[in-house]
């Protein structure tokens, strides 16, 4: 009979041999006895991995040719170095190189070798550069499984006083450009039957002062996700997107001109306006877009999926009262 946990070396150890059990009929009680073959091999693997569980979502991304726009900086950052934990073969697309040259060297500590990870400059507004990232992919891995939309930016202002050049800006990026790199990733992901994630926003349904056009390039954005999914569907091409709520990263860095002490409070200011009382980790951020770009989201597609401890449940604009017991 089963004895502690600490019987295999670890607790889901025990919940697997648990999970393919015999039964026995001893004096009166049921009695359960792990397969001999069922131990046999979990110990077998546990050898072979030195001590390592791996998890489902590890396993199905493993070698898993992932285009990380935006990958040098912040959420894209801790994308792309969970994903190299994870096995995957990584394409780093950011304008700015340098970033994405520093997380490339981050993920080869994390595990891949040099040819497993591909630093690539890009505007992805730029047509030329959208397909120099895609060709660059294909040229390098032969092939693409994960697109993840994560470039973008956010500037800020009363709908009544929003300049051109800000709406342009924001529409280029958030929604014309991930449009048409996406266009481009698609003969490819219908061949490995791949898919996609999109960067959203809670703003993408909640109203919030402020961020009218931006909200409407994330609303544009999640559109985008349900309308891809349905045509990609018989293709057996997977389209989600994440919505997290406010992230605490560089994507910030200009809204207070530069005074971080000022950023720092306005953020710590954020905290109460979700409901769990703090702001998402951008690992947290990463684990999402992990798990919908992994085979245990495999029959997940046009999902949302929310990583704001509830913030959406209460409103994003008036979710500010003090939290109360």
């Amino acid at each position: 009979m089963l004895g502690e946990a600490t019987d295999y070396g670890h607790p889901l150890i025990h919940n697997q041999v648990l999970s393919y059990t015999t039964k026995r009929h001893v004096i009166g009680q049921d009695v359960l006895e792990p397969t001999c073959w069922c131990v046999h091999s979990i110990l077998q693997v546990i050898r072979q991995r030195a001590g390592r569980l791996e998890t489902p979502v590890m396993e199905s991304l493993q070698n898993k040719v992932t285009i990380i726009t935006g990958g040098g900086a912040g959420i894209g950052r801790e994308t792309a170095l969970l994903f190299a934990k994870y096995g995957a073969k990584l394409v780093l697309a950011d304008l700015n190189i340098s970033g994405a040259e520093a997380v490339a060297v981050e993920c080869k500590k994390a595990g891949l070798s040099e040819d497993d990870v591909l630093a690539v400059e890009a505007n992805i507004t730029n047509e030329d550069d959208r397909k120099k990232v895609i060709d660059e992919c294909i040229s390098k891995f032969g092939r693409l499984d994960v697109l993840i939309n994560n470039a973008g930016i956010g500037r800020f202002a009363p709908l009544s006083q929003t300049p051109s050049d800000m709406y342009d800006s924001l529409m280029d990026l958030n929604v014309k450009a991930q449009l048409y790199i996406t266009q481009l990733a698609v003969p490819h992901l219908k061949a490995s039957k791949g898919n996609i994630v999109n960067l959203a926003s809670i703003v993408a349904e909640e109203a919030m002062p402020y961020t009218g056009v931006y909200g409407m390039t994330k609303a544009a954005v999640a559109m985008f996700t349900k309308t891809l999914a349905l045509e990609m569907a018989q293709f057996g091409v997977r389209v989600n997107e994440v919505r997290p709520g406010v992230v605490f990263t560089n994507f910030y860095d200009g809204m207070t001109g530069g005074n971080t002490e000022i950023l720092q409070k306005t953020m710590m200011g954020e905290n109460s306006k979700h409901p769990m009382g703090r702001l998402p980790k951008t690992e947290e951020i990463a684990n999402a877009i992990a798990f919908l770009a992994s085979d245990m989201a495999s029959f997940t597609t046009g999902n949302a999926l929310y990583v704001d401890g509830g913030r959406h449940c209460v409103g994003a604009g008036f979710a500010s009262r003090p939290m109360t017991a």
